[in-house]
């Protein structure tokens, strides 16, 4: 007999539901009348008390995944459901981070990891409490004979797990956005480029914000790159740069102040020097402070992959204020805006502004409609 599965995020606290396409994630009392079966309940709880942190004590505020509308009956999504749900989980809450900067480094207490965000998925013994615990990929490990009620059964967090303080949200618009753009790429890999492109790139980011001392700054800056070229659909990085620049020229209506949702302004013009090296003799042109940002960035990546060198992983240019600072928080934040203003081809024109701007928009428009409604009507 099969067992139900329990969805959740055991290192992400949510301070209260949040709907999104099929799905909803909240705090676990949250649900306390949904559960399709009293004993799939009491042994959800007690297994998610088994996790700790790395002092040893109970995640306090685990967080529940469930469809909407229905009982929590331990039904699997499907394959796809769950990359699609990895995906969007992780990229939405990793959103909410501030870019970083010398003043927002000192919040890194209310900072969230590519660890917070993951989702588990994991069969309940409802009857005879059982459980098993799967530990790695290349080599991995099936610890069995285990009971939830067990007390020396405990559930430890990664190494490197960092719990920030506080309760997270996330824009619902955009756990929709990268859900159902993600699903329906794994459904109809090829139908739409976009949907591909965007789907591998968030998989990068995703490692990027891994919070493991393992990975350094070196590999971050290769993962973010190669999100990057999985966005523009090229490893030429002139042309990814140009890609890029004409991705958030066709923003329709954007200020200087945008800048700070993008890191691009329309005030960018091609005003900065980029020598490059052709047919063994140098060449200059002039490009773009995001160009110019860009192919710094490549060349560091290039530096560390085809020379085993690490340079500077800073960009310091007074000249394009906007781009100074560690290549890789730029870069995270960059690939965030591209992102979202890529789905815009999947109906979210204005994902990447501020959800308080969004929602004034459609005060707006809805009174333009009743405007007209009355004005027809007369």
């Amino acid at each position: 007999m099969a067992h139900p599965h329990l969805a959740f995020c055991p290192y992400l606290s949510v301070r209260k539901i949040i709907e999104f396409a099929d799905w909803q994630i909240g705090p676990f009392e949250a649900f306390d009348d949904r559960w399709a079966d009293a004993k799939f309940k009491a042994q959800s709880k007690a297994f998610l008390a088994k996790f700790v942190d790395n002092a040893g004590e109970p995640i306090k505020h685990p967080s529940l995944l469930c469809r909407r509308g229905g009982k929590i009956d331990g039904q699997l999504p499907s394959r796809e459901e769950i990359e699609a749900l990895e995906a969007a989980i992780a990229f939405a809450f990793l959103d909410e981070n501030p870019r970083r900067t010398p003043e927002t480094a000192r919040q890194a207490w209310n900072v969230i990891t590519a660890d917070n965000a993951e989702p588990f998925f994991w069969p309940i013994d409802v009857e005879a409490g059982y459980v098993t615990v799967t530990t790695g990929l290349m080599v991995r490990t099936l610890g069995g004979g285990y009971q939830i009620a067990d007390a020396e059964l405990t559930i430890r967090p990664p190494l490197d797990l960092h719990l920030p303080l506080g309760s997270h949200t996330a824009d619902s618009a955009c756990l929709d956005a990268i859900y159902t753009t993600v699903l329906s790429s794994l459904r109809t890999p090829g139908a739409k480029p976009t949907a591909d492109r965007i789907k591998t790139a968030i998989g990068w980011f995703a490692k990027a914000w891994r919070n493991t001392a393992t990975v350094h700054f070196p590999e971050r800056v290769v993962f973010l790159k190669t999100a990057f070229e999985a966005m523009t659909g090229t490893s030429k990085s002139h042309v990814s740069a140009q890609m890029l620049r004409q991705l958030f020229e066709a923003v329709p209506e954007t200020s200087p102040t945008d800048s700070e949702r993008l890191v691009w302004s329309p005030a960018e013009r091609a005003i900065h020097a980029w020598t490059f090296m052709k047919g063994g003799k140098p060449q200059t042109v002039q490009v773009t402070g995001l160009e110019h940002w860009f192919m710094s960035f490549a060349d560091a990546r290039n530096t560390i992959i085809h020379q085993g060198v690490v340079p500077s992983l800073a960009y310091t240019n007074p000249s394009n204020a906007e781009y100074e600072g560690p290549l890789v928080f730029t870069a995270e934040f960059l690939l965030r805006a591209a992102i979202k203003v890529s789905l815009a081809e999947f109906g979210y024109p204005d994902l990447w502004r501020s959800a308080s701007w969004r929602a004034v928009k459609a005060a707006y428009q809805e009174l333009e409609a009743r405007e007209r409604s009355g004005a027809s009507s007369d």
